[in-house]
């Protein structure tokens, strides 16, 4: 007879996080720090490089390299061989290499005159991030989410400013099934790990950076930063406290909350930050 297995308590919330950098930033060597034995959704095709690094089995979601781009047939594999398999961490390496191009394809087309209603070319894109992100969620095990940074430009080709490359949508999407969002950042010859957003946790908590040029033990150090010496229920509060899309606080002003929950009731998300809530605010008139 088979016997259901008692649940445990866990000190932390699982590893359901998000890390952005930007290339060869050590994005992928982050991840070969998480809980073994992981599958690598190997969409950048690129996570050979740092299997020595992981220290316990490694999983590729197949060998057909175009499978880790697809999202039925990432869905698909999942489902037929997940059930079979004990995996601890499920790697996204890279979401950018599999949501990109559902962006970029219909404005080519768009410029060739091929496309006449990007909305429901966008609308294919949500689709396939809304299976991508329930295929990969639905299994208990941690979850790491990449995806690359780039620095946008002005007309004279100077940087201005930091971007994503998946499209903040979709990353307001993905926040349902997130714990932690994660930015790797540089500072001369180092780098570390900025906590940008924590759903259970504190969000304002000092850079992380890595001692050992592997990020070695960074996942258990940022777990211990965020949540170490807050009970459950204290963690339950960081939840139920209403946060912009930031991690920000919610002010004390009552116009302020009056219009977060305005938005939060039009949008059924909270705005990214309090400038975007004054310009919906001034928008609404």
């Amino acid at each position: 007879m088979v016997a259901f297995r008692k649940m445990a308590v866990t000190s932390y919330p699982p590893r359901l996080w998000a890390l952005a950098g930007y290339p060869g930033s050590g994005k992928s060597t982050f991840a070969a720090q998480m809980r073994t034995p992981i599958l690598a959704i190997d969409a950048d095709h690129r996570f050979q490089e740092v299997l020595s690094l992981v220290k316990g089995d490694v999983y590729e979601l197949s060998d057909n390299p175009a499978d880790h781009l697809s999202t039925d047939r990432i869905a698909a594999l999942l489902a037929g061989i997940m059930p079979c398999t004990h995996v601890g961490t499920i790697v996204v390496d890279s979401l950018t290499a599999i949501i990109g191009p559902l962006v970029v394809a219909p404005m080519i087309r768009k410029e060739a005159g091929q496309e006449k209603n990007l909305a429901a070319a966008f609308r294919a894109k949500a689709l396939a991030m809304r299976q991508l992100q329930d295929a990969v969620t639905s299994w208990g095990t941690d979850v790491l989410w990449i995806y690359h940074l780039k620095q946008a430009r002005d007309a004279r080709g100077n940087p201005v400013a930091r971007s994503t490359t998946v499209p903040q949508t979709e990353l307001d999407r993905l926040k349902r099934s997130l714990n932690l969002e994660l930015e790797i950042v540089q500072e001369g010859e180092r780098r570390g790990i900025k906590v940008t957003w924590a759903r259970r946790g504190r969000c304002d908590v000092p850079v992380l950076w890595d001692e050992s040029g592997t990020w070695a033990g960074l996942p258990e150090r940022i777990e211990a930063a965020i949540y170490g010496g807050l009970s459950k229920g204290e963690q339950d509060g960081h939840e139920q406290e209403p946060r912009y899309g930031n991690g920000s606080a919610l002010g004390a002003n009552p116009a302020e909350q009056a219009a977060f929950q305005e938005y939060l009731a039009a949008q059924d998300q909270p705005p990214p930050d309090i400038n975007a809530l004054r310009t919906w605010k001034k928008r609404r008139g």
